[in-house]
């Protein structure tokens, strides 16, 4: 390779030819033409591929036209193996790569010449030429190079301009660093061009229009822009390109660049969508093809979608407290919201750094994101950080534009305290809230919170609203009365949440929140969503597989699962494994009989997209109902419901009788606390999966014996439980001895004359330190 020291001055151009007898005569024309000084560059002609007579017409020119530097040479069958020859070969200070079937103005190196340096990036004017006609026109380039000279804010607004091969004048140094991937059939100029954009900070200056430094482009019948649609080219070489840029991504450092790449990569989706559009049925072989990439990012936003309905100009206002990365149940589920409606928004949430984070579900969110406001905010509960986060929220927010719409979500009553806030600001705004729950009371039996005690903020209140409300009032009660109140739409994710939600609040809301609500359970997400993170998981298909995710608790326990599996008989229970991913293994590990134990892999807890892919790959999901305690009738519906059914799995619940799950269309139901129910239920689960009709259950076991054993392995499990604790108690108790006695022994010497006559040594010993 050729050091910089040894370049001599002047251009190199770098032209590629395949088969190019019918065209290249206009560009050797322009060539021999140049108003430059013939010293001053060399055209490279590179033959690639099958020959025709373009090296006779090449070598006609040079024994014709001595005083001009044109070079002949062969590379391997390919583009980019030809340029890569063009790039060893080259000897001038500046590069510029030119198409066979393209021509350019005849002062087009003199001027590009003209305004070259080192860390410039020089760009002439832009045609296009139509093959048949020869009528030159306007590309979709050329309004974007009317405006000449150095060029502010390129990687906005000539991101095409950057990431075609031809018409730029680059550093023969910085291209000589580089090479063309000979692996890619198409995008070869994106994935060569954006290694540059990468590494060098460059200018970018181009030449006004009236100078004439014209590239002319042939437009022919078989560009890439008039490629017939088909898998290989609009899916699989596309997949390659954003590969590309990917690699690219995890090396940029500039803000600017970073978000440059990214765009690229929506310009191969919309190759993707042109496809699909005509070949639907290839969805999910395309999905599968991008999850095999496992890509860092990806523009899933664009994916199947008409794009020109996305980009909304009047953005609502997203209030979640907690938001991603935030990794909560809330935060995915408005991140869900984002998705399924598909508008680019503004979020407000709090900082929360010390919860769990799921970067992965960020970065897919974050394609609808134009702004996000992050509060600093510890995560509490209490009203003091409610109060501060409201307020630092709308210190912040009375600097913005008013909203037209703004959407919160409780679980966190911050999120509707401070919503409640805003609309008080501005009663204008359109304000729709969320409840994923009841607020007041968990199963109907327990406040979820205290007092508010607050005179000052229940005074203002009282006085703006013209209210009676109390400072003995629970936070939770004045949250949701207070929204009841002030918002214009009431989400809840089913009707029985609604009917509990307005008996237990103690104020007169029937009304109010009749004429308000809206059910509308949690959103499912889109196929692409459950392939956009590849997960590592194995599973072993030679097993009939069912997945649970998530915890157990007092309201929701897996008794009912392990009493169904514990009734199959040996022989066909060998053929089961059970995948359970939790933050509580080892309370599973306790719970489990003996018999499932055996067959069941306890897993940690996963990220939101990663618990989607793999909700896909599983024969049969579990989701079992939390019992509706003291309330009436049941308010609650499991939230995975909703995942589970993008699935493409079957779908186990365990229902308790009349609830909101229990009347949905599930592929398998059973009772809570029925054993017979759950027999049937994995009977006819392991026919339909295993194929299997005899001798599926131990009829063997008698109810009450098993009732009676499963009591025993329970209070054994309770009794070395207690043990455990015990010791452990009778540690801490041994610990807490032993440091009181060293704390003792310490106070002592310490008031020891002995410890006081040293204390002038001591003093000496620091000032010589």
């Amino acid at each position: 390779m050729i050091k910089e020291s040894n370049l001599e001055k002047g251009i190199s151009a770098i032209i590629p030819t395949y088969k190019g007898e019918a065209f290249i005569s206009k560009l050797l024309d322009s060539l021999i033409n140049q108003t430059i000084n013939p010293n001053l560059f060399e055209a490279v002609f590179i033959v690639n591929g099958e020959l025709d007579s373009t090296p006779d017409i090449i070598k006609k020119y040079q024994e014709e036209n001595p005083q001009i530097n044109i070079i002949l040479t062969y590379s391997d069958p390919g583009v980019s193996n030809a340029r890569n020859h063009g790039i060893e070969l080259i000897n001038k200070e500046y590069t510029i790569f030119i198409d066979d079937d393209d021509y350019i103005s005849y002062n087009y190196f003199e001027k590009m010449y003209e305004y070259a340096k080192k860390d410039r990036i020089v760009i002439g004017t832009f045609y296009d030429v139509d093959q048949n006609s020869s009528e030159v026109r306007d590309s979709y380039l050329t309004p974007k190079l009317e405006k000449s000279g150095l060029f502010k804010n390129p990687y906005d607004n000539l991101r095409e301009m950057l990431t075609i091969t031809t018409d730029k004048l680059v550093p023969t140094d910085i291209v000589k660093k580089y090479s063309f991937n000979p692996d890619l059939k198409n995008g070869v100029d994106i994935a060569y061009y954006i290694q540059l954009y990468v590494d060098y900070d460059f200018e970018f200056y181009i030449i006004d229009k009236n100078q004439d430094a014209n590239y002319y482009r042939l437009l022919r019948d078989n560009s890439i822009s008039r490629m017939p649609l088909s898998y290989d080219f609009n899916v699989t070489d596309r997949l390659k390109v954003i590969n590309e840029i990917n690699k690219n991504l995890k090396r940029a450092k500039k803000i600017e660049v970073t978000s440059f790449l990214k765009t690229l990569t929506g310009g191969q989706v919309f190759k993707i969508n042109q496809y699909l559009e005509k070949h639907p049925e290839d969805y999910k072989k395309v999905l599968e093809d991008i999850n095999s990439y496992n890509f860092d990012f990806f523009p899933f936003k664009y994916l199947n979608e008409d794009i020109s309905k996305l980009d909304n100009p009047k953005r609502e206002l997203i209030i979640s407290y907690a938001f991603s990365p935030t990794n909560t149940a809330t935060s995915n589920t408005v991140a869900k919201r984002i998705l399924t409606e598909k508008k680019n928004v503004d979020v407000i949430c709090g900082s929360l750094d010390e919860l769990d984070k799921d970067f992965t579900l960020e970065n897919i969110v974050n394609q609808f994101l134009i702004n996000k406001i992050v509060i600093e905010s510890n995560f509490s509960t209490g009203w003091e950080n409610i109060k501060n986060f409201v307020k630092k929220s709308m210190a912040t927010l009375d600097n913005a534009e008013v909203y037209d719409k703004i959407y919160s979500r409780a679980n966190f009553v911050h999120s509707h305290f401070l919503a409640i806030e805003y609309k008080l600001a501005h009663p204008e705004t359109y304000w729709r809230a969320e409840f994923s729950d009841p607020l007041i009371y968990a199963f109907g039996k327990d406040k979820l919170s205290v007092a508010i005690e607050d005179e000052d903020y229940i005074g203002r209140i009282n006085e703006k609203l013209n209210l009676n409300l109390s400072v003995n009032d629970d936070i939770n009660c004045i949250c949701e009365y207070l929204t009841f109140l002030l918002c214009d739409e009431i989400i809840f994710t089913n009707k029985n949440q609604k009917e509990v939600m307005i008996s237990t609040n103690p104020y007169d809301v029937k009304d109010i929140v009749n004429k308000k609500a809206k059910i509308s359970s949690h959103p499912t997400l889109d196929m692409k969503y459950y392939y956009a993170f590849k997960s590592s998981y194995n599973i072993d298909n030679n097993y009939l597989n069912l997945a649970y995710f998530g915890d157990i608790y007092s309201n929701r326990h897996f008794e009912d699962f392990i009493n169904a599996f514990d009734s199959l008989n040996e022989n066909i229970r060998n053929k089961i494994r059970l995948h359970i991913f939790t933050s509580s293994i080892t309370l599973f590990q306790q719970v489990l009989s003996s018999k499932i134990y055996e067959k069941t892999i306890l897993n940690p807890s996963v990220d939101f997209l990663e618990f989607l892919n793999l909700t896909t790959k599983f024969d049969v999901l579990l989701v079992e109902d939390s019992q509706k305690g003291n309330f009436k009738i049941n308010p609650y519906l499991p939230s995975k419901i909703s995942d589970y059914k993008g699935s493409g799995s079957s779908i186990w619940g365990v229902c308790e009788s009349e609830s909101v799950m229990d009347n949905l269309n599930i592929d398998y139901k059973s009772k809570l606390n029925n054993i017979d129910s759950g027999k049937t239920a994995i009977e006819n689960i392991v026919k339909d999966k295993l194929n299997i009709e005899n001798n599926v259950l131990n009829n063997d076991i008698n109810p009450e014996e098993y009732y009676h054993q499963r009591l025993i392995q329970l209070t054994q499990k309770i009794s070395e439980l207690i043990d455990v604790c015990q010791e452990e108690f009778r540690k801490d108790s041994e610990y807490e001895n032993k440091i009181s006695e060293l704390e003792n022994i310490n106070s002592q010497i310490l008031n020891s004359n002995s410890w006081k006559a040293t204390e002038k040594l001591r003093k000496i010993k620091r000032k010589f330190k």
